[in-house]
């Protein structure tokens, strides 16, 4: 197996992890646990690492959640859009910081690889300094400070937000499939990416687990979803979403797996949509594809019959793939490692793992 970006995961003081361990991941993980447990938040964890803490990769974070609204150009120094970043970025930090409070620094990485692990930490100034007026505490968080690995420390300052949205993409490809899937303006731009390579063809098998007849995909100029397909026993295209919603999430998958070579694939309840009998077979392609292109997934799931199909795929693929299941102990969130061996055991005697 080749070497993983990363082989294990350490988070600290990321909303409501305070301090997260999984020991070893492998290429494909699965991530399993009661709702409310932190499934969505470990993705996004591991999106801002691949992504480098930009602040692009942030406000895709904190919009995702409508936690915030990523601030435009024109009045990025505006008191009232500072206090509003202010607000947001908090909802990141454990415990959701206040704004007089220095909270712990949030630290994300491999386990004992200090000098890869992203930092994030406050930077601060008076409140009167910042314009906002002393009802907002005697300090008030002014921006963050990112650290890189090695690398230089970054400082984002939020009355110079413009000049930070157009800062140049970091770290890795990442390829992040919420649950509602990826924007049509995502797409058409991995369309564009993957059409007329040996990656079209991927998706173009991947949808015949579904639909046989598919022949080829293609995308319309339109905003609006503009995936069509050719049937063999059509004249026409066909829309994609006419299809169905398992067409529409495998579609979506496929195509950000192909466009992750050499980086993650994160996905956040990957069954949806997915009929239980093609799960078995939609896994066996994704742990082909992610070897063949060096992708390391991470997919979160509150499905069984995702959790067997899984498993059935994994068999095949020796100490590629992990089931890992968050649980809480007291305060904390902590993770529990269902090594290789023991996956036939926890799907046969359906051991509680959601």
């Amino acid at each position: 197996m080749r070497e993983l970006l990363l082989n294990s995961l350490e988070i600290e003081n990321f909303r409501a992890f305070r301090h997260l361990q999984i020991e070893r991941l492998g290429r494909v993980n699965l991530i399993v646990g009661k709702n409310n447990i932190g499934k969505t938040s470990l993705l996004e964890a591991l999106y801002l690492y691949a992504r480098q803490a930009s602040f692009v990769a942030i406000w895709d974070v904190l919009e995702a959640r409508g936690e915030g609204t990523r601030p435009p150009f024109e009045r990025a120094s505006s008191v009232e859009a500072i206090n509003d970043q202010v607000t947001a970025i908090a909802q990141l930090f454990y415990g959701r910081i206040v704004l007089d409070h220095a909270p712990a620094a949030i630290r994300i990485g491999n386990i004992l690889n200090v000098p890869a692990t992203l930092t994030l930490d406050v930077s601060w100034q008076h409140a009167t300094e910042a314009g906002i007026g002393e009802h907002a505490g005697p300090r008030i968080m002014n921006g963050l400070l990112v650290r890189r690995g090695k690398g230089a420390q970054v400082a984002y300052t939020f009355d110079q937000t413009a000049l930070w949205l157009r800062e140049p993409p970091q770290g890795w490809p990442c390829q992040y499939v919420t649950t509602t899937g990826l924007p049509p303006d995502q797409i058409s731009s991995l369309w564009n990416a993957t059409t007329l390579t040996d990656r079209e063809t991927d998706v173009i098998v991947a949808l015949q687990l579904i639909e046989p007849a598919v022949e080829r995909v293609n995308l319309l100029t339109e905003r609006a979803y503009p995936a069509v397909v050719k049937l063999t026993d059509t004249a026409e295209p066909v829309r994609l979403r006419s299809l169905g919603e398992g067409m529409n999430r495998l579609f979506t998958i496929i195509l950000a797996l192909v466009n992750a070579k050499n980086g993650l694939l994160l996905i956040d309840e990957i069954e949806n949509g997915l009929h239980y009998a093609i799960q078995p077979r939609v896994w066996q392609i994704i742990f082909h594809i992610a070897q063949r292109l060096n992708v390391q997934l991470f997919a979160t799931t509150h499905s069984w019959d995702c959790i067997e199909a899984f498993q059935i795929a994994a068999d095949e693929h020796p100490e590629e793939g992990q089931i890992i299941k968050l649980g809480r102990k007291g305060n904390d969130i902590i993770a529990s490692h269902f090594a290789e061996q023991a996956m036939a055991i926890i799907t046969r005697d359906h051991i509680e793992v959601r």
